[in-house]
């Protein structure tokens, strides 16, 4: 055996070669570089355990990431999903209109876009079907407008080269520099995909090595106008388009989130439901799902490195397990979780968000709108009237953040009888009763109206306030948070990229304590 001198030199020489080994650009993943797995040592240690806490896009990437990276590192894991919800998918989710389940219609996350590399990379990977979403209004209508509460300030019929003729002469180079900006910020975000910076360890000094500090610290308003984005460019098109994503004006949302919300290019959406990415995820996990059984309790384990999870089932019974590391995948303050041994992460505001889901023969009527066309645009956004201060927080006059036909159907009646249908979603700050319905259709009450509705209350936007620092992933050892994604920027793909990061962080610690453990004791190893 050694010395002690000898262990001495042994021990400073295996410290010198730990930290190269961290510091070279080389070994800085699991992955290696360019992705290709680096060497591994055999593992005799017991299997990993793992809770992770939710089923939404955070909960089911964790979950995915965490299954693959650790079979490329060779680590078996034991991993338990716990959701209080009786689906997957937290706030991407459908109901069916008429209850019928061909007729599936999107309550939560409705889009996602190419640049989302999980989203995208994973419904090819899974041979998900993307939805047509067809070309054009079904009745030959405008396809947008943005509404003020008393008239449209811009409507867009399909696109063409006249129609961006007039953007141009209307708003100027506001839209191309527009372009440009959401261009260049988002490209800065997508670098947090790849090595040197993924996985990162901090989100507030990623931010800041990403320079996107300049655009979280401003208002929506202050980032482009030092951009030299200008209303009423910035007020009409890209305010309606933060309202409608994150029910915010730009006043009261930072410049990052603002440039997400342009950010829409190629959008596409999952025939039949988004969620159904996130149930293939958990699906090729092999993790275990644990459906309508929320956690109640998370504590340290004394004199161990490990945590113990209470979960109370449907039927009342009560679950406990030891696990190796916890990661709890939603907003904490919704979990209702009692602990001793954790202090609480940051609590972020959500906005009250009502979804109004509905079907009826009849359009929407001009006279409501103020319109002088036959047809109201068949997706209405809205933003604040120019005698509203641009600061604003609250809705304004239109008193809905959007409107919209989702699509058209031909329904079945009595007899073989058919008629065609539209499908609607309002988003509204506040509950939006039939009849505000009945007024939108400039009818009276009436029992065929109506022919299908469903209304949801979600806190499904996070209050998108300037800021410079953000809640950082680990709480502590073996305890991880995915929610502090959600004040940078909230989406299905940020949460779902939120997760990664976390299943990266996880693997890697296991891997270097492994490999600390080898160089340490080297007759263990091979």
């Amino acid at each position: 055996m050694f010395s002690r001198a000898s262990r001495v030199v042994f021990l400073s020489v295996s410290a010198l070669l730990f930290t190269t080994y961290i510091l070279l650009p080389s070994h800085a993943s699991i992955l290696g570089s360019g992705g290709h797995q680096q060497f591994v040592l055999t593992d005799k240690s017991p299997v990993k355990r793992v809770a992770i806490i939710g089923a939404g896009a955070a909960g089911s990437s964790a979950a995915y990431f965490l299954s693959e990276y650790a079979r490329k590192a060779e680590f078996a894991i034991n991993a338990t999903i716990y959701e209080r919800c009786d689906y997957i998918g937290g706030r991407t989710t459908t109901v069916n209109a008429y209850d019928d389940p061909e007729e599936p219609v999107e309550l939560g996350g409705s889009i996602f876009v190419q640049i989302n590399k999980n989203l995208y990379d994973a419904a090819k990977h899974f041979n998900l079907p993307i939805a047509d979403y067809g070309g054009g209004s079904p009745d030959g209508a405008d396809q947008l407008g943005v509404w003020d509460g008393q008239q449209f300030v811009m409507t867009l019929h399909s696109g063409g080269w006249w129609e961006t003729i007039k953007m141009l002469w209307k708003y100027g180079l506001s839209p191309m520099r527009t372009q440009s900006l959401v261009k260049k910020t988002v490209g800065q975000f997508l670098k947090m995909y790849d090595e040197p910076v993924f996985p990162w360890k901090s989100l507030t000094q990623t931010a800041l090595d990403l320079e996107l500090i300049s655009a979280t610290t401003s208002t929506g308003l202050q980032f482009l106008k030092s951009n030299n984005i200008y209303p009423p460019f910035t007020t009409e098109l890209i305010q309606a388009s933060t309202r409608v994503n994150y029910g915010s004006n730009l006043g009261h949302i930072h410049g990052l989130e603002s440039m997400v919300a342009m950010s829409t290019d190629n959008a596409m959406a999952i025939t039949g439901g988004n969620w159904k990415i996130f149930h293939k995820m958990i699906e090729t996990s092999n993790a275990k799902i644990l459906i309508e059984t929320p956690v109640t309790s998370i504590e340290r384990v004394p004199d161990k490195k490990a945590w113990t999870v209470k979960a109370t089932k449907k039927n009342g019974d009560v679950l406990e397990d030891e696990y190796d590391e916890v990661i709890i995948a939603a907003p904490y303050q919704f979990t209702n979780i009692t602990s001793k041994s954790i202090k609480a992460p940051e609590t972020i505001k959500y906005n009250a968000l009502h979804v109004t889901l509905f079907a009826s023969p009849y359009r929407l009527s001009p006279k409501y709108f103020n319109f002088d066309k036959e047809l109201v645009p068949d997706m209405i956004l809205t933003t604040l009237p120019t005698s509203v201060e641009p600061d604003t927080a609250n809705v304004g006059p239109a008193k809905f953040w959007s409107v919209n036909i989702l699509r058209s159907v031909e329904r079945e009646l009595e007899k073989g009888v058919k008629r065609r249908e539209y499908i609607y979603k309002i988003f509204s700050p506040d509950y939006w009763p039939d009849e505000k319905i009945y007024e939108m259709m400039d009818l009276p009450k009436d029992a065929d109206i109506l022919t299908w509705s469903y209304r949801k209350l979600w806190h499904a936007y996070p209050i998108e306030e300037p800021r410079a620092t953000f809640q950082e992933a680990q709480l502590d050892f073996g305890l991880w948070y995915t929610a502090g994604m959600e004040a940078f920027i909230s989406c299905m793909e940020t949460m779902s990229l939120s997760g990664k990061n976390v299943a990266a962080n996880i693997v890697e610690g296991w891997t270097s304590a492994r490999r600390n453990a080898a160089l340490l004791h080297p007759e263990g190893s091979l």
